[in-house]
């Protein structure tokens, strides 16, 4: 199959530094096995990354930065105005002088699903929507815990709704990345639906890197107990978590270490918690802990960092939010803690207890394993196969 894919997302995502930058990333690159990706997004000026992606800039100022593509959108949701329509066009307009025909529209993200409608009609090509989560419902979540005004709420949440329901409603496939995620919509019979969870580049983190110079860098304690959340704490669900941790989780245990690692950590914490950024050696950070932690209260589809958690073997703590999408059971593959307040005795019964932190470890590394990226990701050579497939019957 050789095809011209065209590629949109509200944002760069590389080098990819959160969960979703890196399932967009991982995407987009084994999209490249099934022809040519110009992968549409704010840069500075069009380019070919080394795996042979072809970056286009949208043209679009108002993605430019996060407080216009997400902050101000959202705002477009609760209150009404054309300023969604008004971004589409700057999308639109750039893209459809572009001298490719494309055969495959990918949309990425809510804000560029009319974008995406309207490429795909141009083109006269296959419209493919890809879902990181119920957006809807994750949006419900965010504007509860803020204490948003009910009918602004209601105004928002029933906006996008009928936004995704939309792509669904229009696009020839839809792949989401859990089976709950999918019950939140009413699916068209024409459209292909799939549930391509997110992975881990499991034998990578298997290998468990170098944790010494991992723990002699960030300085963590050659005694004692490490547990690790690793996450962008720019996204709130993960904020909301971190903070859980530095107020309601170490200060109950102040003999345990706490290692906040990745983009955009709380610049004031207690002293057992450590904060040290972006990690490249993500396996020898897994390595070198001893409890994962998981404590998101909010978000829908699946958690790459418990896909991590599980490929190197580490006994996890989580809430239910955590196990979405993933075949985790309570007491086997993680210890699953209803309210953040019980993840205190959740780690003292780990790390007083061996023989449950060993089987604990020893099943979620079995679990990690089917989640390997290629493996999941050749659900997209299937999908295309059969869109392209069922083109050719229908002519």
């Amino acid at each position: 199959m050789n095809l011209d894919i065209l590629h949109l997302h509200r944002e760069s995502v590389y080098p990819p530094s959160d969960g979703g930058e890196v399932r967009t990333w991982k995407t987009a690159d084994r999209l490249t096995d099934n022809g040519t990706v110009w992968f549409a997004h704010p840069c500075v000026n069009d380019y070919v990354y080394e795996n042979g992606l072809r970056a286009i800039d949208i043209g679009n100022p108002y993605l430019r930065t996060k407080a216009t593509r997400i902050y101000l959108w959202n705002a477009w949701l609760a209150v009404g105005s054309g300023f969604d329509e008004h971004q589409t066009e700057w999308t639109v307009d750039t893209l459809v002088q572009h001298p490719t025909t494309f055969d495959l529209v990918v949309c990425e993200s809510p804000q560029m699903i009319r974008a995406s409608r309207r490429l795909a009609d141009h083109n006269d090509a296959k419209l493919l929507v890809n879902f990181h989560n119920s957006m809807y419902e994750l949006l419900d979540q965010q504007l509860r815990s803020r204490r948003v005004p009910g009918f602004l709420r209601r105004r928002a949440v029933d906006r996008l709704r009928r936004l995704e329901q939309s792509a669904i409603d229009a696009a020839d496939a839809a792949v989401f990345q859990s089976e709950d995620d999918v019950n939140y919509y009413d699916l068209p019979e024409d459209t292909v639906v799939d549930v391509i969870p997110n992975g881990c580049e499991y034998d990578w983190i298997a290998d468990g890197g170098d944790p010494e110079r991992v723990a002699e860098t960030i300085g963590l304690p050659t005694d004692g107990t490490v547990c690790l959340f690793v996450g962008a704490y720019d996204y709130e669900p993960n904020g909301q978590a971190a903070t859980y941790i530095c107020e309601e989780i170490a200060p109950k245990l102040p003999d345990v270490t706490f290692v906040l690692a990745g983009r955009n950590p709380p610049g004031s914490t207690p002293e057992n918690v450590q904060t040290p950024g972006y990690v490249s050696d993500l396996p020898g950070l897994l390595s070198a802990a001893d409890v994962a932690l998981c404590p998101l209260t909010m978000g829908s589809g699946t958690k790459l960092k418990m896909m991590d958690y599980l490929a190197a073997g580490l006994p996890i703590v989580t809430t239910p939010v955590g196990t979405q999408g993933i075949p985790i059971e309570d007491e086997r593959d993680a210890l699953v803690v209803e309210r953040v307040s019980g993840f205190p005795r959740a780690i003292r019964r780990l790390t007083g207890d061996a023989d449950l932190r060993q089987s604990i470890g020893e099943n979620a590394a079995k679990t990690g394993k089917s989640f390997d990226w290629d493996r999941l990701l050749a659900g997209y050579d299937r999908l295309l196969e059969s869109l392209y497939e069922r083109k050719v019957e229908t002519v």
